[in-house]
C-alpha cells in the first residue's frame, strides 16, 4: 500500500507566498511601463504644438525691400508639423549703425533652401537654414499680426547689429 502524504501548512503557505510577489511584481511592471508611456505623451505633447498651434504660421511669408522680394519664407503642415523652405536674393544690410537692408544687390531670388530644427512656441518660431554662400543661419519669425511678422536674426555675434525685417503672409488658395 501506498501512502500520499499531504503538504504541510508551512508548504501551502510558501506556495502562495510566491505567486503573491509575483503578483505584484507583475502589477508594478505594467504599472511602470503604463507610467512611461504617459510620461512619453506628455513630454511628446510638450515639445510638438498641437496643429492649431502652427496654423497661424502657414503660409507664404514676404519681406520687401524697395518693392523687390528679398526674403520669401514658405511654411506648410505636412502631418500636423510645420515644415517648409526659404528663398532670399542677395542684400546688404548695414550691420555696424542701422541695422537695416541697405540695397538688393541682386534681385534674382535663390532655390528653394529647406529649414530645419522647427520650433514654435507661442507666436514666434525659430529655424535653422543654410544659406547661398553655405552659411548656417538661425532665424525666428515673430507674430506681430494676423498675416504680419518679422523675422529675426538669433545668435549674431555681439557687434553685429541687424534690425528685424518685416514680412506679411499671403495665404495659398484652395
Amino acid at each position: 500500500m501506498r501512502t500520499v502524504e499531504s503538504e504541510s501548512p508551512g508548504e501551502g503557505h510558501m506556495g502562495f507566498k510566491f505567486f503573491w510577489r509575483i503578483g505584484i511584481l507583475t502589477v508594478l511592471t505594467i504599472a511602470a511601463v503604463v507610467f512611461a508611456g504617459h510620461w512619453a505623451g506628455l513630454t511628446e505633447a510638450q515639445t510638438k504644438p498641437p496643429e492649431s498651434g502652427i496654423l497661424p504660421f502657414i503660409g507664404t511669408w514676404t519681406a520687401v525691400h524697395a518693392g523687390t522680394p528679398i526674403i520669401v519664407l514658405h511654411l506648410r503642415s505636412q502631418n500636423g508639423e510645420l515644415v517648409g523652405d526659404v528663398q532670399v536674393c542677395s542684400y546688404s544690410v548695414n550691420t555696424e549703425t542701422t541695422g537695416t537692408v541697405d540695397v538688393v544687390t541682386d534681385p534674382t531670388l535663390s532655390k528653394s533652401l529647406p529649414i530645419n530644427n522647427i520650433k514654435v512656441s507661442g507666436r514666434s518660431m525659430s529655424f535653422d537654414w543654410k544659406d547661398p554662400d553655405g552659411d548656417n543661419d538661425h532665424w525666428r519669425l515673430e507674430l506681430t499680426g494676423k498675416n504680419a511678422g518679422q523675422i529675426v536674426w538669433v545668435d549674431l555675434p555681439r557687434d553685429v547689429k541687424v534690425q528685424p525685417i518685416p514680412v506679411n503672409k499671403t495665404i495659398a488658395k484652395s
